[in-house]
């Protein structure tokens, strides 16, 4: 009896989990093709401010245009999405030798920062349990 309760509940918590799972949906846009887009999605200001410890991280194919991308299973809360055209494949976001980006970025909300990348609160979106589309026009 004890071993079955400790089963029931083991599996009422699974399902939980599971209903509390919601999926990011992503309209990538960018005018260049060949390499990848690396795409990072943060929960905090201080992680997006320092590109480090995201939730969750893509690579897919840069064919030009509009590139779909879903990312399942995120927990409900506040996020935001960084992306960037990885044109030489390098696995980095080149700059020019003044600090500048040389290849193509971009973030939930168009969200724009004048010198590094935007508030979190001005990239920041909510993502119901039902789930979220964003689109992002790299640039």
């Amino acid at each position: 009896m004890k071993l079955a309760i400790v089963s029931m509940s083991l599996g009422l918590m699974i399902a939980a989990s599971g209903a509390e799972a919601a999926d990011l949906n992503l309209t990538l846009r960018t005018q260049g093709s060949g390499g990848n887009l690396a795409i990072a999605v943060y929960d905090s200001a201080d992680a997006l401010r320092q590109s480090r410890n995201p939730v969750a991280t893509r690579t897919v194919p840069a064919s030009g245009g509009a590139v779909s991308v879903t990312i399942p299973g995120l927990a409900p809360g506040r996020y935001a999405v960084a992306v960037f055209h990885d044109a030489d494949s390098n696995g980095e976001l080149t700059l020019w030798p003044v600090g500048l980006p040389r290849e193509a970025y971009g973030f939930s909300r168009n969200a724009r920062g004048r010198f590094g990348p935007p508030a979190f609160d001005a990239a920041a979106f909510d993502l119901p349990v039902t789930g979220s589309r964003q689109a992002i026009t790299l640039r």
